[in-house]
């Protein structure tokens, strides 16, 4: 499943920075067709060369930041119907920022756990960063000041390839390099640094996880108890109990592939309920 998961996120990556089948043969433009007022799942950046659709988190603080329009029904009922089907299976599958810090975590060094108290600077991000501070001051200051994934699609390419953007560089494009560099390093020593501990999407979607159409279930009178699945977790949550519920599971599937047993079944949970309570279980053993 591993590999398969993957090929998933490099697909993904690709269909949404394929501007180049539309036309868009330079890296020192931006794509402006008629896809871009869609969202992308994931954390994309709209700005980068190639990107075919928007960013929600950047699409939240436009329309937050707007004089008009303070909220969009399209960007939120995006999040809510995405997060409703799937959770935080984007993060693991879908997200072009995820699969980057998938790779840089597979450097050989010595490795670490996060302290569970960081994930509460996510709030952080989602409250001060991304609705307060567009709202009072009318900046996208998730994008402007924070957003990594911004700077590595978008700040450095056009960096590299467009002298007018050279021109115009000036203590703040070092600043975010600065944030890009601090994330990448942070997530070879910590799976998902920026997304355990920054990401305002990831904490979205992690509010649909016990919820979502597409999601884990578990069979307690199945389990024996070995401990393997809490042993592989990347986010160090205990699945046998049922800690894949948590905002924090990115449904890698890992606890479901080696757990010896077969405890646990990820798919339409009201195909397995349903199943279930044909073989007269309790949907809720």
């Amino acid at each position: 499943m591993g590999i398969f998961r993957r090929i998933v996120q490099v697909i993904a990556t690709l269909l949404v920075n394929s501007a180049f089948i539309f036309g868009q043969t330079s890296p020192a433009g931006i794509y402006q067709g008629g896809l871009k007022k869609i969202c992308s799942p994931g954390l994309n950046c709209y700005a980068c060369p190639y990107a075919v659709v928007a960013c929600p988190i950047g699409s939240i603080q436009h329309f937050i930041a707007s004089a008009r329009y303070h909220f969009s029904f399209y960007v939120g009922g995006f999040l809510l119907l995405t997060g409703a089907i799937f959770g935080r299976l984007i993060c693991g599958w879908i997200c072009p920022f995820g699969l980057f810090q998938d790779v840089v975590f597979k450097i050989k060094t010595p490795k670490i756990k996060l302290p569970p108290s960081l994930r509460r600077l996510r709030w952080v991000a989602l409250i001060g960063l991304v609705i307060l501070l567009p709202l009072i001051t009318g900046d996208q200051a998730y994008c402007r000041y924070l957003c990594p994934a911004g700077t590595l699609e978008a700040g450095v390419p056009f960096a590299f390839f467009s002298s007018q953007v050279r021109d115009l560089i000036g203590s703040l494009y070092f600043f975010k390099v600065a944030i890009l560099i601090f994330f990448a390093a942070g997530s070879v020593l910590i799976f998902r640094f920026f997304c355990r501990t920054a990401c305002p999407l990831g904490l979205i979607y992690g509010f649909f996880n016990r919820f979502s159409l597409l999601g884990f279930t578990f069979d307690k009178d199945r389990c024996i108890d070995c401990g393997l699945c809490a042993e592989i977790c990347p986010v160090d949550l205990k699945p046998a109990e049922e800690e894949f519920l948590d905002n924090a599971c990115i449904r890698c599937l890992k606890c479901r592939d080696i757990c010896p047993v077969n405890c646990f079944q990820f798919g339409l949970k009201f195909t397995a309920d349903r199943r279930r309570r044909k073989n007269g279980e309790s949907i809720f053993s």
